[in-house]
């Protein structure tokens, strides 16, 4: 999503020109190269204690910890039903688009101002280089996963 107000940043997103394209990727896009991100989560205002004070963090360090917290509570649910953790996840989430709020507005696009200042990506339908999948809805990706059979 762009930053309308500065100086607020906004997500990365491209195409490696190094990594080809996985095949868990190729019903989403036809570029050559590994898309990112594969996700979309808030990443602003995070609540977070430091030396013992209340205060607020924000960007990938405030989302990938959140990410990884559903992850860690829905291997918990399956290791408690006697099932495996999920092990490499970029497959199953692919599998599962169901799982994820599909943002089809916004860009990618940095700016100072309003100002572009570098390229960027369109959000759209599916799977795209500024939201990836879409936004986390935590209660159907945890049904999803827990429901497949890997």
């Amino acid at each position: 999503a762009t930053a309308r107000r500065p100086p607020l940043i906004t997500s990365g997103g491209g195409f490696s020109t190094r990594l080809k394209r996985p095949r868990w990727q190729d019903a989403h896009h036809g570029e050559w190269g590994r898309g990112v991100p594969d996700v979309a989560l808030a990443g602003h205002a995070y609540a977070v204690v430091l030396g013992g004070k209340w205060l607020t963090v924000d960007g990938t360090s405030a989302s990938s910890p959140a990410f990884g917290g559903m992850v860690s509570l829905i291997n918990a649910e399956r290791l408690a039903a006697g099932r495996p953790r999920l092990g490499f996840l970029n497959p199953l989430l692919y599998a599962h688009p169901e799982a994820f709020n599909d943002v089809t507005q916004g860009d990618n696009r940095c700016g100072s101002m309003g100002t572009p200042c570098c390229g960027g990506y369109e959000a759209g339908e599916g799977w795209d280089a500024t939201t990836g999948l879409g936004s986390v809805n935590f209660r159907k990706l945890e049904a999803a996963l827990l429901a497949d059979g890997s």
